[in-house]
């Protein structure tokens, strides 16, 4: 069996495939976004903005990965501009994008409010989702580890690692995970977006 542990259903899961999303985004309170650019670096930033977004739909937007290239697409915005697949990726200094709004949670990458002219408002928290992970650890202690676990924050990453060694288990994590080698059969990294 594999596992997927991201916030989004994947598409087209096969047979022996299962997704127990292990984090889970709520909204917190937030300001209104003036006109100007936006930088979205997670499509939930979006997802939970508490306002209208039919006026910020003309206004160019700056993203990382496909994936949210194509949603924000999908919603309406018209001026997307898809500057790589990570964080890092995004260069201010190097091609002013600013002043613009960034719209974000409260785990991220890299800060960016950090930057001159950028306004940072945060639109949503994330935390574990106990359900999901309450289903991993029963398959684990009722001896029916997964065969492959995808795991895409380092926060999952930690909690699966609470429940012991995965000797039988195939970990693929993102380059935010830290994982420990010796609790698992193999790590291999990967980019979201390709698995």
């Amino acid at each position: 069996m594999i596992v997927y542990t991201q916030i989004n259903e994947p598409n087209n899961l096969k047979e022996g495939e299962i997704w127990l999303p292990c984090l889970e985004t709520s909204p917190t309170e937030h300001r209104q976004s003036w006109k100007q650019p936006l930088l979205i670096t997670h499509i939930d930033a979006i997802k939970h903005y508490d306002y209208d977004i039919v006026p910020l739909l003309d206004q160019v937007v700056h993203c990382i990965g496909p994936k949210t290239y194509d949603r924000l697409k999908d919603m309406g915005f018209t001026q997307v501009h898809l500057h790589g697949l990570v964080a890092e990726d995004i260069k201010i200094n190097q091609m002013p994008i600013t002043p613009c709004t960034w719209l974000h949670g409260d785990r991220y990458s890299k800060d960016f409010s950090t930057y001159n002219g950028v306004t940072a408002i945060k639109t949503f928290t994330t935390s574990l989702c106990e359900g999901s992970l309450a289903k991993i650890k029963e398959m684990v202690t009722t001896g029916n580890p997964p065969s492959k676990i995808f795991v895409y924050s380092d926060l999952v990453c930690k909690a699966l690692q609470e429940f012991g060694d995965w000797p039988q288990t195939e970990l693929g994590l993102t380059e935010s995970c830290e994982a420990d080698s010796s609790k698992w059969l193999k790590l291999n990294t990967f980019y979201p977006g390709e698995e």
